[in-house]
């Protein structure tokens, strides 16, 4: 099965937030005995509620800057294998060696070579490594220090999807090679 896209990850959340939404405005599951909310307390159901809408936000943030990884890698691992006409062929090959070497080749690495093409533009590319931070911060079990200075919701993270993508593919109009 093919990897989410950023657009899948992004629906899903906006579904579980719409579902949400109805039941704080309904109180429904409260009225329900095969519910663990029946008979809560509203103030007790809301803040459970938001409990969860803080893990959906996290697990859509997730879910989008993992998807854009897939696509880019896959696309970075399709380069190395392609013609060196395809832009960042070389780098890819360069790549694909340190790797070989024992080097893990990083989603960091991959945007970098697209930032050193002469005519890319830099700010979808950082902007969007700046999205990276926090996943690492939210995947790795909060252990590294949050310093992303970046917002953590889903609509920003698929806004900076969206422009990444975009720039890699005005790069390359041929982008994704293999998805």
């Amino acid at each position: 099965m093919p990897a989410p896209l950023p657009e899948e990850a992004f629906a899903s959340f906006d579904r579980e937030i719409g579902l949400l939404t109805s039941a704080e405005r309904t109180g429904a599951p409260t009225q329900d005995p095969q519910s663990e909310f029946f008979g809560m307390p509203s103030d007790e159901f809301v803040e459970c509620l938001l409990v969860l809408r803080d893990e959906i936000e996290q697990r859509a943030y997730l879910g989008i800057v993992a998807a854009v990884e897939a696509v880019v890698q896959v696309d970075f691992s399709a380069r190395a294998k392609g013609r060196s006409s395809v832009p960042l062929a070389a780098d890819a090959h360069t790549l694909q060696r340190q790797e070989r070497s024992g080097r893990r080749i990083v989603l960091e690495d991959v945007l970098d070579a697209w930032s050193s093409i002469a005519n890319a533009r830099k700010a979808p590319i950082s902007e969007f490594k700046q999205l990276l931070n926090h996943r690492h911060w939210l995947a790795h079990g909060r252990y590294f220090v949050n310093r992303a200075g970046v917002s953590d919701d889903p609509g920003f993270a698929i806004a900076r999807a969206r422009a990444l993508l975009a720039e890699l593919n005005r790069l390359d109009p041929k982008f994704p090679l293999a998805s």
